[in-house]
């Protein structure tokens, strides 16, 4: 299995099963595994070295390392979407009118490219 088909696997369903348990803020939990795993890609796809994207993104190699390891409870949203800017993603959080009998829901998805 691939390094992101793996990662992605082990956060879904850690993050499911504290869902199923209710563990408080497993939704956040899930968020912010989302943004590692695309903190992650992007590092990847720009063939940085975790020192060489701990620098651009005002991140130690080994705090670095620990976020991609999944040690991240610590971590901010926020503070992850900075360190994916910095690595020149675009993030855009929209919110829509929602339905008053039913619960909204928080997604992220990846941008899908059109060529020019």
């Amino acid at each position: 299995m691939a390094r992101h088909g793996r990662r992605r696997w082990q956060y879904c369903f850690a993050v499911a099963l504290w869902l199923q348990l209710g563990f408080p803020d497993a939704e956040e939990h899930f968020l912010k595994a989302e943004l590692v795993l695309r903190l992650d890609k992007a590092i990847t796809s720009l063939g940085l070295t975790q020192r060489a994207a701990a620098r651009r993104i005002g991140a130690t190699q080994p705090e670095l390392s620990k976020i991609l390891g999944g040690k991240f409870t610590e971590v901010s949203l926020e503070r992850l979407m900075r360190f994916l800017t910095a690595l020149g993603c675009h993030i855009e959080i929209k919110i829509g009118a929602g339905q008053e009998d039913k619960a909204g829901e928080v997604t992220i998805k990846d941008v899908r490219r059109t060529a020019a």
